[in-house]
């Protein structure tokens, strides 16, 4: 089918009083000229655009504020953490020589070793021990090859 179609309106049967202009076929609209005063008054002379400036740097202003905040807050945070790994460093530090001191101290009070320094240092180990009785002055045990 290669014919064309016309699709447009003609004005057959219509009344020819409508004003038409162009290939649409649509009346024209006559449009009323506004005063000046009418058209300023809508605009008001650029004052729609005059408190958007304060608005917008108002905005900016919150933003760049904000994005300072941020970054001081980051930095704070940073700081804090590194302080933090310090601190926990130092105390796997000063936990193990606790723990290094405890076993030290576990070995000085053992009693073999407590004796044998004790008779290397020229000591003897008493047998029996004897008892001072402070109400009657008396002593009492014992006495053993230590006299």
């Amino acid at each position: 089918m290669g014919t064309k179609t016309d699709t447009r309106r003609t004005t057959k049967g219509r009344g020819t009083g409508a004003r038409r202009t162009g290939a649409t076929g649509r009346p024209a609209v006559r449009r009323s000229p506004r005063p000046a005063a009418t058209a300023r008054s809508t605009r008001s002379g650029g004052a729609g655009t005059a408190p958007r400036i304060p608005f917008v740097l108002l905005i900016l202003c919150l933003l760049g504020g904000t994005l300072v905040a941020l970054l001081v807050l980051r930095s704070v945070v940073a700081q804090e953490a590194y302080a933090i790994t310090s601190l926990q460093s130092e105390n796997r530090e000063l936990s193990y020589k606790e723990q290094q001191m405890e076993d030290t101290v576990a070995h000085l009070e053992a009693s073999e070793r407590i004796s044998r320094e004790a008779e290397e240092m020229g000591m003897e180990q008493g047998e029996a021990p004897l008892f001072l009785d402070l109400d009657n002055g008396g002593i009492t045990g014992n006495p053993g090859s230590g006299e």
